[in-house]
């Protein structure tokens, strides 16, 4: 019989336990479909596509790139799905047809991370060679690309109803640019590398930040106004993610931990402890019943809450 698994809350954020794992080669992302139980992981392998019920399922794993995937993005409606690599390219892929559609070059080192636009419309990359690249996702054409990074670029979401994207990396700046004209609105700054961004789902002028600085951080992307401040994992953070109704943070770090964060108030509300490496990833499900991260210790691991 089915075990039921509730909402994680702030209410019932300390009874969270591990689920289930699988080894996957070096993970250095995950990312839930907007619309199913399916989870996408980068791997060294390839992106692997697991089904997540009471545990993780295996469903297929999509192989092409001639080097580690350091990023994958998920489309709006579950459709496509867009990965990076070390090999300098970024593929498409489409989920109702199966296979591989396009291969995007351009980029002249590895492409660290990715983000569809909202509407699906536009896929925004980040790499080493220091820009981000914006791709008419439906013809894979390159829109523009933006240049002011002064080292490896690592982070990029999209924010503000899709009018702005977000980017950071080495240089220890996110940089906000126009989607509509590409020019550069404004810049903040972390004291260290810039590890990942994302926007809150409830209102996406609402961004945070993670860096190796050891803080998280929560900006109004709208006014370039940092809100709050937390210190978080010893040795740095690495990855950050909104549960679906903006209650909570997840953070992955340095530490080998994941951390829980009433988003609201800043108040610690878990740890837990079971990568053996830092992690490099953390994603909430879009039901808000799961929480998957992901480590350089070979492994993603699914973790709810059992009634």
């Amino acid at each position: 019989m089915p075990v039921d698994h509730p909402v994680i809350s702030p209410e019932n954020a300390n009874s969270l336990r591990e689920i289930d794992q699988a080894g996957r080669g070096w993970i250095t992302t995950a990312r839930w479909s907007p619309v199913s139980q399916a989870l996408a992981v980068a791997a060294s392998t390839g992106v692997a596509l697991y089904e997540v019920h009471d545990g993780l399922k295996l469903r297929a794993v999509l192989e092409g790139h001639s080097g580690p995937v350091k990023g994958v993005a998920v489309n709006h409606d579950g459709t496509k799905i867009a990965s990076s690599s070390a090999d300098t390219t970024i593929r498409l892929w489409d989920l109702k047809q199966g296979g591989q559609y396009r291969v995007l070059v351009g980029h002249t080192d590895s492409v660290d991370g990715l983000a569809f636009s909202p509407n699906g419309d536009y896929l925004a990359s980040v790499s080493a060679d220091r820009t981000v690249r914006v791709w008419d996702a439906r013809t894979a054409g390159v829109v523009r690309v933006l240049e002011g990074h002064q080292d490896e670029v690592q982070a990029v979401t999209f924010c503000d109803d899709g009018r702005l994207i977000a980017s950071g990396g080495r240089d220890a700046t996110i940089r906000f640019w126009c989607l509509d004209t590409g020019a550069q609105e404004r810049l903040v700054r972390h004291d260290d590398w810039v590890r990942e961004l994302i926007a809150s789902p409830l209102d996406d002028r609402l961004l945070a930040s993670v860096s190796r600085d050891m803080t998280l951080r929560l900006w109004d992307v709208t006014q370039g106004v940092q809100r709050m401040m937390l210190r978080t994992h010893f040795n740095g953070v690495d990855s950050v993610s909104f549960s679906p109704d903006g209650r909570l943070l997840a953070t992955g770090g340095r530490d080998n931990t994941v951390k829980i964060w009433d988003s609201a108030t800043g108040q610690a509300l878990q740890s837990l402890e079971g990568h053996q490496k830092p992690v490099l990833t953390v994603a909430f499900s879009p039901d808000g019943r799961w929480l998957a991260s992901g480590s350089g210790d070979n492994s993603v691991r699914l973790w709810g809450i059992s009634t």
